[in-house]
């Protein structure tokens, strides 16, 4: 059976507008400010990642680091209260219907392990996936290929046998450079065009349409016709 490998902001919860909020708050506690687009350019990246370039210091900056503890308890305060709600419509059944069909499914996040825990607890999808692959946990992260592929061996399948679903081109590209099946969604962040110049093998635009999709992808080959 194959095995699906989910981005978690964007994808399964719509927190992209939550996030875009709370780095605003955090640039302003600190004094600083920057366009909604470049805020918004930032998301589904690692914080430190996405601080440096928005402040134009290095990751370890001491007011780097500061920035990415303030956005975590602003975050927890202010977000995570509405995980819950934040899950997009049909998500749930989705997954339930992949296990049910014998698929392994995970979670694969530029997020920490502590950071994506307190989203998919409370939103209730925790319990769901058979791995939980988190930023820190493999040597490179989005979009090299390692986490994806430390996905795959956590769940005992090889690249050929993965798919990776996500709403940004670090995760069309960690699917491609993975050797993995790429299906970007239009729902979170990034563009159809984006997705597809990142090397999607497939875009959707819903929930509804991203179920069709992973009905094909997963579907067992047919035997050949004598």
């Amino acid at each position: 059976m194959s095995a699906v490998l989910f981005d978690l902001d964007g994808t399964l919860l719509d927190t992209p507008s939550a996030i875009a909020d709370t780095l605003h708050a955090t640039l302003a506690e600190r004094g600083r400010s920057a366009p909604e687009a470049r805020v918004r350019a930032t998301i589904g990246r690692p914080l430190a990642a996405s601080f440096a370039q928005l402040t134009e210091l290095p990751e370890d900056h001491p007011e780097v680091l500061a920035a990415v503890e303030l956005f975590r308890r602003l975050f927890r305060e202010r977000a995570v209260p509405r995980a819950r709600e934040l899950v997009f419509p049909g998500i749930r059944a989705l997954l339930e219907g992949l296990r049910d069909e014998g698929h392994q499914i995970a979670i694969v996040t530029s997020k920490i392990r502590p950071s994506a825990e307190e989203l998919l607890r409370p939103a209730g999808l925790y319990e769901l996936f058979h791995a939980v692959v988190c930023h820190g946990m493999a040597e490179r992260g989005k979009p090299h290929p390692d986490l994806a592929l430390l996905a795959a061996r956590e769940l005992g399948r090889g690249p050929e046998a993965c798919v990776v679903v996500g709403d940004a081109v670090d995760d069309m590209r960690m699917a491609r450079s993975a050797g993995m099946r790429a299906v970007g969604v239009t729902y979170g962040v990034a563009t159809e065009e984006a997705l597809n110049e990142a090397g999607a093998h497939t875009v959707v635009r819903s929930v509804d349409a991203l179920t069709d999709a992973l009905g094909t992808l997963t579907a067992p080959p047919r035997p050949a016709p004598h």
